[in-house]
């Protein structure tokens, strides 16, 4: 009977043990996300700020000492169109850190802007969405479930071989749900943890930070489905 008890406290104290373990690895993941997202902001306040500032101030002195001397060189116009160039960069630039579609118009009309953004003569990306286009949550919830979504779309493109993959969006039960689905080569299921490499540590990361869930559906040949529920923000 002793023994019993005995090993029934070392199962105990083992499952706390790895319990503790992995409530400190996903407040590490946690932290390095919400340092990185805080990064992103300010990396692309500065390029608006004082970088797009610059280049325009350029462009502008450009086109003012051209008219004024009446030049049309090849060389002139050369440096206009890397001028422009440069210009076009950074704004993507600035887009891939915060896109301005998110900050302006919110989480739904960005992720229907991505899949647009994303679909290709390879791959199309079919979005539907049962919640109003105009709808806003907090800042910091728009953003987290942006880049979950974008992050899966990333691994669909590099991993999948699909053709064809939808996102559905809704809420029930006060709760935000997102369905990704492919028809990609798909995986056994049981080979997971394989694929914890392709971001998905950082994702079930983000996610139970809201105590939110993702369940992902797979078979070979059969394609891939994820489902992730996070309670609304209130």
């Amino acid at each position: 009977m002793f023994y019993f008890f005995y090993q029934n406290h070392k199962l105990r104290q083992k499952i706390k043990r790895k319990d503790a373990k992995q409530k400190i690895l996903l407040n590490v993941i946690n932290a390095g996300i919400d340092s990185q997202e805080a990064e992103r902001k300010k990396i692309a306040s500065f390029l608006h700020d004082n970088i797009n500032s610059l280049l325009s101030s350029v462009g502008l002195h450009l086109k003012t000492f051209t008219t004024q001397n009446d030049i049309k060189s090849d060389e002139i116009q050369k440096a206009k169109s890397i001028l422009q160039e440069a210009h076009d960069l950074l704004r993507d630039m600035s887009h891939d850190l915060v896109p301005t579609l998110l900050v302006r118009f919110g989480l739904i009309y960005a992720l229907e802007d991505l899949c647009e953004r994303n679909s290709n003569s390879h791959i199309n990306f079919k979005f539907s969405s049962t919640i109003s286009t105009e709808k806003r949550y907090i800042e910091k919830f728009e953003m987290k479930l942006y880049f979950i979504v974008s992050e899966l779309f990333n691994n669909i493109i590099k991993h999948s071989d699909a053709q064809k993959a939808t996102i559905f969006l809704s809420e029930k039960n006060n709760q935000f749900i997102i369905v990704i689905q492919d028809n990609g080569k798909g995986f056994e299921t049981e080979r997971l943890n394989y694929f914890e490499g392709f971001g998905i540590n950082r994702i079930r990361a983000r996610i139970k930070k809201y105590k939110g869930t993702m369940s992902i559906t797979s078979k070979t040949n059969e394609g891939t489905t994820v489902k992730i529920k996070i309670p609304l923000p209130f």
